[in-house]
């Protein structure tokens, strides 16, 4: 398990974020994984529902 995985930082890859419904959406540049930005909130791994 690498540090990243282990203390859970992600880091938004401002380059390629962009607009989608309301909120910033980009990817973590340490895994891949999905993030999103709502206004007024902090970068964070989206999630899904449903």
């Amino acid at each position: 398990m690498s540090l990243h995985e282990w203390f859970g930082r992600h880091v938004a890859d401002l380059k390629t974020s962009r607009w989608d419904q309301g909120a910033f959406v980009s990817t973590c540049t340490l895994c891949g994984r999905e993030m999103i930005k709502p206004p007024g909130l902090e970068w964070q791994i989206r999630t899904t529902t449903g």
